[in-house]
């Protein structure tokens, strides 16, 4: 797992993880050996909002199933029943510090009720990952979107209703640019390339490591605040 360019890898190869589920488990390995109380997940993953049990029981279940590689699905997360969660795997640190600082924002699905933030590399949109976007035609992953050095592509992931770009249907991947317009099933989006300050080029010049531009994104699954 490289952390900073938030890519997780298993028997050699690059594996899709949400951002849900590599926040959680970045968590769990932060906490290890200790248990992650739900309290602290809910604080880490949905700050200000309200989300069921049964949310964080299905990512939970999504990120073992991405983890696991054999018949043992509980290899890497126990249950702890009634407190939380624990990473119970084998964990060795490499030591390196990341290049890439974590959480950089690199663009925006903007949509009628907010906006789905992205961040360099891989992106997966979907329920599972933003619980506001509770529609029905909208799969759990839906769509993968990857920014890079070389710009950012959209990828359908077997979504059930599809994805359009620019109203021609996503069947492979395709090249995305600021401004076109991105549907998920029934939802509309228009993909907004975010603009580097230019403290932010000034500090990749001078450490080759992305700077804070300070600037606060309202991400979607801020929008509703958690009751009372």
């Amino acid at each position: 797992m490289d952390v900073g360019a938030r890519q997780v890898w298993k028997d050699s190869r690059p594996i899709h993880v949400t951002r849900k589920e590599l926040d959680l488990l970045l968590l769990l390995l932060e906490l290890r050996p200790n248990v992650a109380t739900k309290e602290q997940i809910y604080a880490r993953l949905w700050p200000d909002v309200f989300v069921s049990e049964a949310s964080l029981q299905a990512l939970v279940s999504d990120l073992r199933e991405t983890l696991h590689a054999g018949s043992d699905r509980d290899e890497f997360i126990r249950t702890v029943h009634g407190v939380g969660y624990a990473f119970c795997g084998t964990v060795r640190d490499s030591g390196v510090v990341p290049a890439m600082e974590q959480g950089v924002v690199r663009g925006w699905l903007v949509g009628t009720t907010g906006r789905v933030s992205l961040h360099s590399g891989e992106n997966i949109v979907g329920r599972s990952d933003h619980p506001d976007l509770d529609t029905t035609t909208i799969s759990r992953r839906h769509v993968l979107i990857q920014i890079g050095p070389g710009g950012v592509t959209i990828e359908d992931l077997g979504s059930k209703n599809g994805t359009w770009l620019n109203d021609d249907p996503v069947t492979t991947a395709k090249t995305i640019h600021d401004g076109d317009t991105v549907r998920l099933g029934s939802s509309v989006f228009t993909f907004r390339r975010a603009r580097m300050s230019s403290a932010t080029k000034s500090g990749l010049k001078r450490t080759g490591t992305p700077t804070r531009s300070g600037r606060r994104t309202r991400d979607v699954q801020n929008i509703r605040k958690t009751p009372g």
